[in-house]
C-alpha cells in the first residue's frame, strides 16, 4: 500500500469517531488530526525500537513519515 493509499485509510476509519454518527457533521479535520496522532505513536514505537536490521527500521520510519505527510496534506 502507497503512503497515501495508507494515509486516506486511516483518515476514513476516523472519520465515523469524528462526528459521523446519529447524523452529525463529519469533521474531517479531527479525522486527520487523529489519524497523525496514530502514525506518530507508531514512530515514536520505531524509534524506541532496537534492531539488528537498521536498514528494515529506516524503511518504516520513512514509510510512515510519508504517510504522516500524506494525511496532512489531505
Amino acid at each position: 500500500m502507497t503512503p497515501k493509499e495508507k494515509a486516506l485509510q486511516l483518515v476514513e476509519k476516523f472519520k465515523p469517531l469524528c462526528g459521523g454518527y446519529l447524523g452529525g457533521k463529519i469533521n474531517k479535520a479531527f479525522a486527520k488530526q487523529c489519524a497523525i496522532i496514530a502514525v506518530e505513536e507508531i514512530l515514536n514505537f520505531l524509534n524506541e525500537l532496537f534492531t539488528e536490521d537498521y536498514l528494515s527500521n529506516l524503511l518504516e520510519k520513512q514509510y510512515w513519515q510519508q504517510v504522516k505527510t500524506e494525511i496532512e496534506n489531505l
